[in-house]
Protein backbone atom coordinates (compact mmCIF):
# COMPACT_ATOMS: atom_id res chain seq x y z
CA UNK A 1 0.00 0.00 0.00
CA UNK A 2 1.09 3.34 -1.08
CA UNK A 3 1.99 6.62 1.46
CA UNK A 4 -0.98 9.00 1.99
CA UNK A 5 -1.22 11.45 -0.31
CA UNK A 6 0.39 15.47 1.02
CA UNK A 7 -0.24 18.85 0.50
CA UNK A 8 2.19 20.46 -2.07
CA UNK A 9 3.34 23.27 0.47
CA UNK A 10 4.10 20.12 2.47
CA UNK A 11 5.37 17.90 -0.24
CA UNK A 12 7.85 21.12 -1.25
CA UNK A 13 9.27 21.64 2.16
CA UNK A 14 10.23 18.41 2.63
CA UNK A 15 12.56 18.94 -0.27
CA UNK A 16 10.47 18.02 -3.85
CA UNK A 17 11.82 14.88 -3.88
CA UNK A 18 9.68 13.66 -6.62
CA UNK A 19 11.25 15.98 -8.13
CA UNK A 20 8.12 17.88 -9.89
CA UNK A 21 8.57 20.67 -12.39
CA UNK A 22 6.92 24.17 -12.03
CA UNK A 23 4.39 23.49 -13.88
CA UNK A 24 3.14 20.02 -12.25
CA UNK A 25 3.54 22.26 -8.78
CA UNK A 26 1.01 24.95 -10.40
CA UNK A 27 -1.02 21.97 -11.81
CA UNK A 28 -1.25 20.25 -7.67
CA UNK A 29 -1.50 23.97 -6.09
CA UNK A 30 -4.31 24.89 -8.44
CA UNK A 31 -5.83 21.18 -7.97
CA UNK A 32 -5.88 21.66 -4.28
CA UNK A 33 -7.19 24.96 -3.88
CA UNK A 34 -10.65 23.99 -6.44
CA UNK A 35 -10.55 20.74 -4.17
CA UNK A 36 -11.15 22.48 -0.79
CA UNK A 37 -14.71 22.27 0.46
CA UNK A 38 -16.59 25.25 2.24
CA UNK A 39 -16.75 25.76 5.99
CA UNK A 40 -19.81 27.71 6.15
CA UNK A 41 -22.40 25.07 8.09
CA UNK A 42 -19.70 23.93 10.40
CA UNK A 43 -22.07 23.38 13.17
CA UNK A 44 -22.58 20.46 15.93
CA UNK A 45 -25.57 17.32 14.41
CA UNK A 46 -28.75 16.98 15.54
CA UNK A 47 -27.58 14.19 17.12
CA UNK A 48 -25.25 14.87 19.47
CA UNK A 49 -25.71 15.17 22.77
CA UNK A 50 -25.46 18.48 24.87
CA UNK A 51 -22.95 17.62 26.28
CA UNK A 52 -20.50 16.78 23.14
CA UNK A 53 -22.43 19.45 21.54
CA UNK A 54 -20.63 21.62 24.07
CA UNK A 55 -17.38 20.22 23.55
CA UNK A 56 -17.82 20.54 19.33
CA UNK A 57 -18.63 24.17 19.47
CA UNK A 58 -15.43 24.61 21.82
CA UNK A 59 -13.40 22.89 19.68
CA UNK A 60 -14.73 24.26 16.43
CA UNK A 61 -13.57 27.72 18.19
CA UNK A 62 -10.25 26.97 19.07
CA UNK A 63 -10.09 25.61 15.51
CA UNK A 64 -11.26 28.74 13.89
CA UNK A 65 -8.31 30.55 12.70
CA UNK A 66 -6.28 27.34 11.74
CA UNK A 67 -9.12 27.43 8.75
CA UNK A 68 -8.70 23.66 8.67
CA UNK A 69 -12.12 22.33 9.53
CA UNK A 70 -14.80 22.38 6.81
CA UNK A 71 -18.21 20.88 5.92
CA UNK A 72 -17.38 17.56 5.64
CA UNK A 73 -15.74 17.36 8.60
CA UNK A 74 -18.38 17.67 10.69
CA UNK A 75 -19.35 14.57 11.24
CA UNK A 76 -15.79 12.81 12.58
CA UNK A 77 -15.36 16.12 14.54
CA UNK A 78 -19.23 14.66 15.64
CA UNK A 79 -17.90 11.34 16.37
CA UNK A 80 -14.48 12.31 18.14
CA UNK A 81 -17.08 14.97 20.32
CA UNK A 82 -19.15 11.72 21.03
CA UNK A 83 -16.37 9.08 21.95
CA UNK A 84 -15.12 12.15 24.16
CA UNK A 85 -18.97 12.41 26.14
CA UNK A 86 -19.24 8.64 26.52
CA UNK A 87 -15.46 8.28 27.98
CA UNK A 88 -16.19 10.94 30.87
CA UNK A 89 -19.59 8.76 31.54
CA UNK A 90 -17.58 5.36 31.72
CA UNK A 91 -14.78 7.20 33.97
CA UNK A 92 -17.77 8.29 36.18
CA UNK A 93 -19.38 4.97 36.49
CA UNK A 94 -16.06 3.62 36.97
CA UNK A 95 -15.15 5.99 39.72
CA UNK A 96 -18.16 5.07 41.41
CA UNK A 97 -18.45 1.45 40.95
CA UNK A 98 -14.68 1.08 41.74
CA UNK A 99 -12.29 -0.92 39.50
CA UNK A 100 -13.25 -4.17 40.61
CA UNK A 101 -16.89 -5.73 40.75
CA UNK A 102 -18.20 -8.97 41.65
CA UNK A 103 -19.13 -11.37 39.85
CA UNK A 104 -21.12 -14.47 39.91
CA UNK A 105 -20.96 -17.41 37.50
CA UNK A 106 -23.14 -20.45 36.37
CA UNK A 107 -21.29 -22.08 39.74
CA UNK A 108 -22.97 -19.67 41.86
CA UNK A 109 -19.55 -18.75 42.93
CA UNK A 110 -18.78 -14.53 43.48
CA UNK A 111 -15.64 -13.29 42.40
CA UNK A 112 -13.88 -10.26 42.03
CA UNK A 113 -13.33 -8.88 38.14
CA UNK A 114 -11.94 -5.81 36.30
CA UNK A 115 -14.95 -3.85 35.45
CA UNK A 116 -16.45 -4.43 32.02
CA UNK A 117 -16.54 -0.47 31.15
CA UNK A 118 -12.59 -0.62 31.56
CA UNK A 119 -12.50 -1.99 28.19
CA UNK A 120 -15.12 0.07 27.01
CA UNK A 121 -12.93 2.74 28.05
CA UNK A 122 -10.00 1.55 25.96
CA UNK A 123 -11.77 1.17 23.07
CA UNK A 124 -13.19 4.88 23.03
CA UNK A 125 -9.43 6.43 24.16
CA UNK A 126 -8.22 4.54 21.05
CA UNK A 127 -11.03 6.39 18.72
CA UNK A 128 -10.38 9.62 20.76
CA UNK A 129 -6.68 9.39 20.08
CA UNK A 130 -7.11 8.50 16.75
CA UNK A 131 -9.40 11.51 15.44
CA UNK A 132 -7.44 13.95 17.55
CA UNK A 133 -4.49 13.26 14.93
CA UNK A 134 -6.61 13.65 12.29
CA UNK A 135 -7.46 16.71 13.61
CA UNK A 136 -4.50 18.40 15.01
CA UNK A 137 -5.69 18.05 18.55
CA UNK A 138 -2.65 17.00 20.03
CA UNK A 139 0.95 18.75 20.52
CA UNK A 140 2.52 15.79 17.53
CA UNK A 141 -0.70 16.22 15.43
CA UNK A 142 0.29 20.37 15.44
CA UNK A 143 3.73 19.73 14.94
CA UNK A 144 2.76 17.85 11.91
CA UNK A 145 0.35 20.87 10.52
CA UNK A 146 3.07 23.25 11.19
CA UNK A 147 4.30 24.44 7.80
CA UNK A 148 6.44 27.06 7.62
CA UNK A 149 6.78 29.92 4.87
CA UNK A 150 9.28 29.08 2.64
CA UNK A 151 11.46 32.08 1.70
CA UNK A 152 11.69 33.19 -1.61
CA UNK A 153 14.91 33.93 -2.66
CA UNK A 154 16.42 35.33 -5.79
CA UNK A 155 18.07 32.69 -8.08
CA UNK A 156 21.92 32.59 -8.66
CA UNK A 157 23.01 32.82 -12.52
CA UNK A 158 24.52 29.06 -12.19
CA UNK A 159 20.49 28.55 -10.63
CA UNK A 160 19.39 30.08 -13.72
CA UNK A 161 21.36 27.94 -16.02
CA UNK A 162 21.29 24.92 -14.78
CA UNK A 163 18.70 24.13 -11.81
CA UNK A 164 15.43 23.83 -11.59
CA UNK A 165 14.12 27.55 -11.39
Amino acid sequence: MGRKAMPIQLHLLQGNKNRLTKKEIEQRVEAEKRLKPKANKVKPPAWLSDEAKKEFKRIVKEMQDLDLLTNIDVDALALYCDAYVNYIECTRIIAEEGLMVEYTNKAAETNKVPHPLLTKKKQLHEQMKSLAAEFGLTPAARAKLAIPKKEEKEPTPEEKLFGDV
